[in-house]
């Protein structure tokens, strides 16, 4: 009998649909909750660790996407894979300077980071996206910078 060809839900080529990305950043600002209630650090552990895999392999291995994606509105809107890749190299890095912070016992340290995460997120979830616009800054610098040495 042959094998029915099922399209992969979580195949993205160079988009990922919207409902996806806004489940992965409600999983970091879950975990962002329950780290401030619990004053437990260690909790961020967890989107530290489904940011690392996400990135390294793919959206369709992205814990916070698999649990949650299927609560969330499906919508039709996507964006590009390369700022999520920019997002979530930062995601991943306000999620180590907090956890160095904290274990190293660098409390302000590990709670500016912490603070800017959650605003970062938060923004993110209301529509503003401070990483892309971090991106398209970075992306005019490097171009502005190019045409003067020509």
């Amino acid at each position: 009998m042959a094998a029915s060809l099922q399209p992969d839900p979580y195949a993205c080529i160079d988009e990922v649909p919207l409902h996806r990305v806004r489940s992965n950043q409600l999983g970091i600002l879950l975990s962002i909750i329950a780290t401030v209630i619990t004053q437990q650090f260690w909790i961020l552990i967890l989107p530290l660790l489904v940011q690392l895999v996400s990135r390294t392999f793919g959206v369709r291995y992205n814990l916070f996407v698999r649990i949650l994606s299927p609560l969330m509105p499906v919508s039709a809107r996507t964006e590009s894979r390369e700022l999520l890749r920019f997002n979530s190299l930062l995601a991943i890095l306000f999620l180590a300077v907090t956890l160095i912070g904290a274990a190293t016992g660098l409390t302000i340290l590990a709670y500016i980071s912490l603070a800017m995460l959650t605003a970062a997120v938060v923004l993110a979830l209301s529509g503003f996206c401070l990483g892309c616009f971090m991106y398209f800054q970075w992306k005019q610098f490097n171009a502005r910078r190019r045409l003067r040495r020509s």
